[in-house]
């Protein structure tokens, strides 16, 4: 495929993104380029087409008629271009090249960091991307190739893609260990942004304020929550761990969902991604008992520090 195609597959790329995104700037996120690449990919569209794809209005880019004639066979001929990479890419078993790693900011942080560092270290000629984001990736359209993934409830991840499921994930309450002693204010329930207060458990003799405090992301509400400010819900790998945090007295222990491993079914053999694969499914076995909540998974060392943390 010569440089002049596959530049039209980046600009049908680029007016999909606009068409379904509704901005320049959305689109420009979307594909992690800048405003003007975008800009400039479907003006060239436009002029080789010798048509008026888009209305420029004060809210955004609306398509004329000529550009929703074509929308539909533009993500026709995008998916073929996407599966025609996914099938090359299934046949590289190189250990050199980029790879995608998508997965949840916690788990690169408090988990897996030593892992990917040993992996590149191992791999130095593997172009590792680490794309740390609570949104679901599309493995199909190749926004990643391996993704660590925790899926909700009772739910399995999509039939397309080829997966195992690691372990459960467990989330549980959590206060500052010297909090309760301070009865000077209530505590807030620290909510994130599609959280709600708890109706099924009330904490016992916790004094508990009338209105939440709600944050957009985990790390705000953990550092809220260390710095005494109330009670929040937290994975139990990251609260556990927490030499300031405990779980509050009486409270439960929740499966939120499972730990899956996910990889797409035409990718799935190519080397760089059976590598990455086997050392994060190695890693997570040995931490399950800390995703899964288990109380013996919290050490005499722990204890003793949040011990420290109390006498503080």
């Amino acid at each position: 495929m010569n440089k002049r195609t596959m530049d039209h597959w980046d600009e049908l790329r680029m007016f999909l993104a606009v068409a379904n995104g509704g901005t320049v700037r959305a689109a420009a996120d979307k594909l992690d380029l800048n405003h003007a690449t975008v800009l400039r990919g479907v003006a060239r569209l436009e002029q080789r087409l010798k048509t008026k794809l888009f209305e420029k209005l004060p809210s955004g880019y609306r398509l004329t008629s000529a550009g929703a004639d074509i929308v539909d066979l533009a993500a026709q001929m995008s998916e073929a271009s996407t599966k025609i990479e996914g099938r090359i890419f299934a046949r590289d078993q190189s250990v050199s090249g980029p790879l995608r790693l998508t997965l949840p900011v916690s788990f690169a942080t408090d988990l897996l960091m030593e892992t990917l560092t040993e992996f590149r270290s191992t791999y130095p000629d593997i172009a590792l991307e680490i794309i740390g984001t609570g949104t679901v990736a599309n493995l199909s359209n190749r926004e990643a190739d391996v993704a660590l993934r925790v899926v909700l409830g009772k739910t399995s991840p999509p039939e397309n893609l080829y997966g195992s499921r690691l372990c459960g994930f467990h989330t549980a309450f959590y206060r500052r260990c010297d909090r309760l002693s301070d009865v000077s204010s209530p505590l807030a329930w620290l909510l994130g942004p599609d959280e709600f207060v708890p109706l099924d458990w009330i904490p016992g003799e916790i004094e508990m304020a009338a209105t939440p405090v709600r944050f957009s992301e985990m790390r705000s509400r953990l550092h809220a929550t260390r710095a005494g400010m109330g009670i929040t819900l937290l994975p139990c790998f990251v609260g556990d761990a927490d030499p300031l945090l405990s779980r509050v007295p009486g409270s439960p222990v929740i499966h939120t969902g499972d730990v899956w491993l996910l990889t797409h079914s035409d990718t799935r053999q190519t080397a760089r991604v059976r590598l990455l694969s086997d050392r994060i499914r190695d890693t997570m076995r040995r931490v399950s008992a800390k995703v899964q909540g288990q109380a013996d998974t919290v050490t005499s060392d722990q204890d003793d520090m949040k011990e420290g943390a109390k006498r503080q």
